[in-house]
């Protein structure tokens, strides 16, 4: 997964396997567009495949930067999305050169 890509922005990151997949299969990430995670949820399951996790493993925010997520803590802190510390390094390294 890169940490700036425009083509992905406004998507949710999902690591990926078949619904028939045997367990330690290891997932795919994917960049799933769509409203919100249920919305995204039920678009891998339309392509018989499943949420490797209980959540999703991040998004791509308006300009393409990654953001990663960070589960809830229950009674502490709801769940959130950060901006990956790099994420933005990258965009300007990449806007620069082109």
């Amino acid at each position: 997964m890169k940490l700036f890509s425009p083509d992905n922005r406004n998507t949710f990151v999902f690591a990926v396997v078949a619904k028939n997949a045997k367990e330690g299969m290891q997932p795919t990430y994917q960049a799933v567009a769509g409203h919100d995670v249920e919305d995204c949820l039920r678009r891998i399951d339309q392509k018989a495949s499943k949420n490797a996790y209980q959540h999703p493993m991040g998004r791509y925010d308006e300009f393409g930067r990654y953001c990663t997520y960070c589960p809830p803590i229950d009674g502490v802190t709801p769940g959130k999305f950060v901006l990956h510390p790099m994420a933005e390094a990258d965009r300007k390294r990449e806007e620069y050169y082109s």
